[in-house]
């Protein structure tokens, strides 16, 4: 008898908090089993099976590796080339628009599962050659997501223009410091800075939030490595917003130090905010009164987007 979202909008509402709502583009199901087929409404999975077809029960709507296997590691995804995947996933938004006083959407997982998907029928039908024939069929997949973006982009400001799309995109664009490390442009086809460059998303948050909970290895996403980053991103914003992630566990004698302190770097880089990941962590080692003493100790604004 009552709508939660509805609810919650309304109270963030009246203690001046934005509502933004969280998607996950491309994933459709966890793991590699198939999903319920009794659902109603039916699940995405039999309506891109439906649209698409099948191979030997491998649903040429999915992405597929260079093996010819359905990428299936952590998420079975919805192939980037698939208009059909497109037009659900803005039906999702225009009626969460529609139906909610929602302040923003909130892309995640909006790339592909790793170098060497997709190899579907539907990419590889719709680009006319098989899958990394050459070095072209990269660009091509970075094509595909970014259409998808530009859609969602260009639907949610006729809805409502003063509505913000965010994304939460790969810690590093491109490796340019030899660390050996996975990167959104070469990696997951995730072209962020082209989103921006072509004024196509408001704000984007690097996903640098990967803590050091243990105390006996290496911790990679040092704070030097944490500024490099978010000073690479900041520069190439191209006028619109980046707002960093900062993780909560860190191995260090005073956890929150560490927190306090990414939180100065990010204002003195002159970022538009920053992202603590995650709430729950925060929760459970009770650090909101550290934050209410500390940087938070002033309220802050929400940024006025003057593009809009």
């Amino acid at each position: 008898g009552w709508d939660p979202l509805a609810r919650l909008i309304d109270r963030a509402h009246e203690r001046g908090i934005q509502v933004h709502a969280y998607l996950n583009v491309y994933p459709v199901w966890t793991g590699c089993d198939i999903p319920p087929g009794d659902t109603v409404p039916r699940h995405l999975y039999y309506n891109l099976l439906e649209q698409h077809g099948e191979t030997e029960g491998k649903p040429h709507g999915l992405q597929w590796n260079t093996e010819g296997e359905v990428v299936c590691t952590v998420y079975q995804r919805v192939t980037p080339a698939s208009i059909y995947g497109d037009t659900h996933i803005l039906a999702v938004v225009k009626d969460l628009i529609q139906r909610f006083d929602i302040d923003g959407v909130h892309l995640d997982h909006i790339r592909y599962d790793g170098e060497n998907s997709s190899c579907d029928p539907v990419s590889e039908e719709r680009y006319g050659e098989e899958c990394f024939a050459s070095e072209a069929y990269a660009d091509w997949q970075r094509q595909q997501i970014n259409g998808t973006v530009s859609k969602l982009y260009e639907e949610v400001k006729i809805l409502k223009p003063e509505l913000w799309l965010t994304a939460a995109v790969w810690p590093v664009y491109r490796d340019n410091w030899g660390w050996g490390v996975n990167s959104g442009f070469d990696s997951y086809y995730q072209d962020s800075r082209a989103w921006m460059a072509d004024g196509v998303i408001d704000v984007i948050s690097p996903m640098i939030y990967t803590g050091n909970p243990d105390c006996n290895k290496p911790y990679f996403w040092t704070r030097e490595r944490w500024q490099i980053l978010v000073e690479e991103f900041q520069t190439n914003n191209y006028g619109r917003f980046v707002i960093p992630g900062i993780g909560v566990n860190y191995c260090t004698d005073n956890d929150f130090a560490e927190i306090e302190a990414r939180i100065n770097m990010a204002r003195s880089i002159g970022t538009a905010g920053h992202a603590i990941f995650s709430y729950k962590s925060l929760l459970d080692k009770g650090y909101f009164d550290n934050l209410a003493a500390g940087p938070y100790f002033l309220p802050a604004k929400v940024p006025d987007i003057p593009w809009h």
